[in-house]
């Protein structure tokens, strides 16, 4: 089978099953710290040999909502049994599934819509250099997934230290609000010190529902890997023209 074959016989069975999957996600979810004890029972038990064990566990850790363990045994499910497409289907629906990852849909919610000024867009763009933006894309989806839910860093929420917005989530006006909303929260020099890692990882009381766990976990070294790319102060400086000294003060 060609890639561009394999990635459409995926797509389709994502579109296929997305409302099956979403509707199995919303049965009963376990709170995240029972959810993850049941976890660990269940690895203890698993047999690693046995693909369709591993796929099920995988399975059932996503609609717990244990992202990254879910991507985790269903990427080696998929090392197990390459030819099931099930595994595959799973890590796109996570990675690339729009409508689970909190993304919405053109007039969906008025409020969504990025207000950044198409100005400021090319500037960013400029500043930071556009694939550095549009590498964003995977910070966005992390953020979509973990912190962009009602009550947390969403629209809805006025104690939000920074807001997340999902209207076309792929545009060029989107990432760039998105960007400089949690731009402050990057530290650029070091990035494993910066506040947008460092918050969530401590846990209660700082972040209750704790969205990254360790620095271990796919979606940390996700976003620290992205926040390394970024100019640091000096980059900035040497990049900037330079200032045209003052005129010389005639001496009389």
């Amino acid at each position: 089978m060609t890639r561009k074959r394999h990635w459409l016989v995926v797509g389709t069975l994502a579109a296929a099953g997305l409302s099956c999957l979403a509707g199995a996600l919303a049965l009963a979810q376990l709170s995240t710290q029972a959810a993850l004890r049941q976890y660990e029972q269940r690895l203890a038990q698993l047999d690693k040999n046995d693909p369709d064990a591993v796929y099920e566990l995988a399975k059932w850790s996503y609609q717990n909502s244990l992202r990254d363990e879910a991507i985790k045994l269903a990427i080696e499910a998929n090392s197990k049994a390459p030819d099931d497409v099930r595994p595959k289907f799973l890590v796109y629906t996570i990675t690339h599934a729009g409508q689970l990852k909190g993304e919405v849909a053109a007039g969906e919610n008025a409020a969504e819509t990025p207000t950044v000024s198409d100005d400021e867009v090319q500037r960013v763009l400029a500043d930071e250099g556009a694939n550095v933006i549009r590498g964003f894309r995977s910070v966005q989806g992390v953020l979509f997934g973990l912190c962009a839910s009602p009550g947390c860093h969403s629209v809805g929420n006025p104690n939000a230290p920074f807001v997340v917005v999902r209207l076309n989530a792929t545009s060029d006006k989107t990432l760039v609000q998105n960007f400089l909303a949690i731009n402050p929260y990057c530290d650029r020099e070091k990035p494993d010190q910066s506040r947008l890692l460092t918050v969530p990882v401590a846990g209660p009381p700082t972040h209750p529902s704790r969205p990254i766990r360790s620095s271990s976990e796919p979606v940390y070294r996700t976003i620290i890997t992205w926040i390394d790319t970024l100019k640091t102060e000096g980059d900035i400086l040497w990049t900037q023209p330079p200032t045209a000294p003052p005129p010389a003060v005639e001496q009389k």
